[in-house]
This record gives C-alpha cells, sequence and structure tokens, in this order.
C-alpha cells in the first residue's frame, strides 16, 4: 500500500516551529539597531572633524616669533662732568656732576724706635737731728751714709738747732743706678767725725720714705723719623678710609671714580715731641675728602644717543650696551671733568613686518619659517600656530602677529 504524504506537520514540530520564529525576528531587530549606531557615530566623527577643520580654517591664528641678526659696534667719543647743568646733553656733550664731601678723623699710637743711655740719680729727702748743745751748720755737697753705705749729698746747706732737727732735708745720691733706690734708713755724716766722736754720734739723718730715681741703662726715645713715619702711616689709613667712606655713602645709583676724589689734610698733631724719653706716642689727624659724582644713568643715556646719531635706522639691542670710561683733565675746585669714553653695542634691523605677514601667510608653517629666516636682518624664525591641530598660517594677516625677540 502507497504511503501517504502529508503538508500538515505534526502537532509537536509545529509546535516547536512556532517558538523559533519569534527568536528569529527578535534578532533581526537587533542587528538593525547595531547598524544604525554606526552610521550615527559616523556621521558624529565626521560632523566634528568639520567643524574643527571650519574653526582651522576661520578662527586659526598665528605668532611668528623673530630673532633679529645682530652686529657689534664700538665708538670712542669725549663726554664732560659739569655741574653747572642739570640734564644730558648729546649737543653739549656733557653729562651733569655734583659733589659729595665728609670729614674724618683718627688716632694711632706708635712705638719709639730710638734709644738713649740714661743715668739718674736716687732722691729723697731726710730728717737731720742735732743732739749737741750748740747749733750745727753742714756745708752744700755734705755727704750723708746710709746703713748700707750708700752715701748721698745734699743739695744746699743747713742749720740744725741745738737740740733740734731740721725736715725735709733733699739729699742726691752719690753715684747713678738702681742699686741706691734703698728703703727707708738712718744716715751719718762722716766728716764729723775728725771734729769729735761725739758731735758724730749727735749729729744723723732719717728717712720716713725710700729713695727713689735710680736707674742706669737705656730708655727709649722718640726720634723725629718716628714722628714721620708715623703721621705717613696715619695719614695713608685715614685717607684710604676716607675714600671708602665716600663710596659707601654714594646714592644710588651713582658712580664716584678714583681720580675724581680730592683729599685735604684739616689738622694733624703728634702728642710727643723729638728726643722726649717715650716708649710710645700717639699721633692724631682729620682731613677732608670731596668726591665728584654722576649718575650711572646718565652716562648710558648720553651713550645711547651718541651710538644712535652714528647708526642711522638700525635699533640698539636692549642690555647690549657696554662703557668703558677713564678720566682725561680734571678740575675739582671749579666741578668739571673730562672723561674719554668707548661705547659699544650690538645693533640690528628688521624688514617691514606687514612685508613678513604677506610672505607667510597661507604657507605651511615650515615653509613659512624657511622663507622669512632667508630675509636680510633676521637670524632665526619661530611659528606657533593656533590650535595645535593647525599646519598652515592663517590667510587673514590680522589673524598673524609678529614678535620680535630681545637679541
Amino acid at each position: 500500500m502507497a504511503k501517504k504524504f502529508f503538508d500538515i506537520l505534526p502537532p509537536d514540530e509545529k509546535a516547536k516551529n512556532e517558538q523559533r520564529k519569534p527568536a528569529f525576528r527578535r534578532q533581526g531587530k537587533r542587528a538593525g539597531r547595531g547598524f544604525s549606531l554606526f552610521w550615527i557615530l559616523l556621521v558624529l566623527t565626521a560632523g566634528v572633524f568639520s567643524l574643527c577643520f571650519l574653526y582651522s580654517f576661520r578662527f586659526s591664528k598665528a605668532k611668528i616669533e623673530i630673532l633679529p641678526r645682530t652686529e657689534a659696534v664700538s665708538f670712542n667719543t669725549e663726554v664732560s662732568l659739569r655741574k653747572d647743568i642739570e640734564e644730558t646733553s648729546l649737543e653739549e656733550g656733557a653729562v651733569p656732576g655734583r659733589f659729595i664731601e665728609e670729614e674724618k678723623e683718627l688716632s694711632m699710637e706708635f712705638l719709639s724706635s730710638g734709644k738713649v743711655s740714661k743715668k739718674k740719680y736716687a732722691r729723697g729727702k731726710i730728717r737731720v737731728y742735732n743732739k749737741y748743745h750748740e747749733v750745727v751748720a753742714l756745708r752744700k755737697n755734705t755727704h750723708f751714709r746710709s746703713d748700707e753705705g750708700k752715701e748721698f749729698y745734699i743739695l744746699k746747706s743747713i742749720r740744725i738747732p741745738a737740740n733740734g732737727y731740721l725736715d725735709g732735708v733733699e739729699v742726691v745720691a752719690d753715684e747713678p743706678g738702681p742699686e741706691y733706690n734703698i728703703k727707708p734708713s738712718k744716715f751719718s755724716v762722716p766728716k764729723l767725725r775728725k771734729y769729735s766722736q761725739r758731735l758724730f754720734m749727735d749729729v744723723y739723718g732719717e728717712s720716713a720714705e725710700p729713695m727713689e730715681g735710680g736707674f742706669l741703662g737705656e730708655v727709649p726715645q722718640v726720634k723725629e723719623e718716628d714722628l714721620k713715619n708715623a703721621e705717613k702711616a696715619l695719614l695713608e689709613k685715614l685717607f684710604a678710609q676716607g675714600k671708602d667712606s665716600l663710596k659707601k655713602g654714594l646714592p644710588q645709583g651713582y658712580v664716584l671714580l678714583d681720580e675724581l676724589i680730592r683729599q685735604e689734610v684739616v689738622e694733624k698733631s703728634p702728642l710727643a715731641k723729638i728726643g722726649q724719653e717715650l716708649k710710645s706716642f700717639v699721633y692724631k689727624a682729620k682731613i677732608s675728602s670731596r668726591g665728584f659724582i654722576f649718575k650711572k644713568a646718565d652716562l648710558e643715556e648720553f651713550s645711547y644717543q651718541f651710538i644712535q646719531s652714528q647708526i642711522g635706522d638700525k635699533k640698539i639691542a636692549e642690555g647690549s650696551l657696554d662703557l668703558n670710561y677713564s678720566v682725561e683733565r680734571k678740575d675739582l675746585k671749579e666741578g668739571s671733568a673730562l672723561i674719554s669714553l668707548r661705547a659699544s653695542a650690538e645693533t640690528y634691523s628688521l624688514p617691514d613686518l606687514g612685508e613678513l605677514k604677506k610672505k607667510a601667510k597661507g604657507k605651511p608653517a615650515a615653509e613659512a619659517e624657511y622663507l622669512l629666516e632667508k630675509e636680510k636682518g633676521i637670524s632665526r624664525v619661530k611659528i606657533k600656530l593656533s590650535p595645535f591641530w593647525s599646519r598652515i598660517v592663517p590667510k587673514k594677516e590680522q589673524n598673524i602677529e609678529v614678535i620680535k625677540l630681545l637679541p
């Protein structure tokens, strides 16, 4: 019997197919959404790049930094310092100057270099007693002998009353030297022995204080050379201090050259005399120091003006000025001086900045830098573009800025 074919699936298969169909439809929907998101992102990205391109094209800016090529120049001239003007004058070749002044005094102690042999006799006073019943007279230069055998003599004649004494009789040692600086002693009168033993015993002397002043040897002495050397050393130190004090007290911005300082001795006096027996002595002096000063800025201004008058349309590079100067002549009484000046500087010139913009606009930055560096007077060029992704110099000149870097 022939088999029969049915177009209708069995119930179980039909149910399975019906469960699978919705699944195929859901997958189709998800695939469609993923495809749409891709195109959306693509469009947004393209839009962002388009906006950036339009921004770059319309709003981009360029800074062209130019370092000028410099040339060293140097000139020699003369400039006057004058106290009778108040402003720098290129026409008169002068800058203003003014005086500062101060006094300074100093005392110093110096050693004496001289030596002199010296002998001094000890001296003192004694009381002379007379226990004899009559007045006793002693002549000038009568000797008294101490207990130690040192002899002294009186300087003038004396009379000692009977049974009395005479006070304050001055005696001097018979010989120089420190051995006569004896302590208080009793003294006899040797010559009275030849008259009588009793007289010798009754007349004698006593000292209440030691004898002093005896010396034999060398002593220091002030020599003429000592005073001259002391004066020289003192004034040298005083002049140096005066000069240093003037420079430390300079008003801010002023210059004081050594050649424009005038110093004078106001007074000097050694507190000793030639031949005086001193181990050391003091010398004192007073000086006045006067300086003719000028402002450094005034001399720089004069130099700028002078160099500019020599270089025409060129410019002076800021900070490149260098000055060397020395005093040729001076009259510090009148308040004037002539200075020899050597002024040097770096100079430069640039082409028209508008022309530089025209040559750079619309060109790639690297090409513009290359072209501009070939211009006369330019040493180096650096172009900075914004926004950062820009590579071409804007076509609008108002969006281009030229900056001159300091040489």
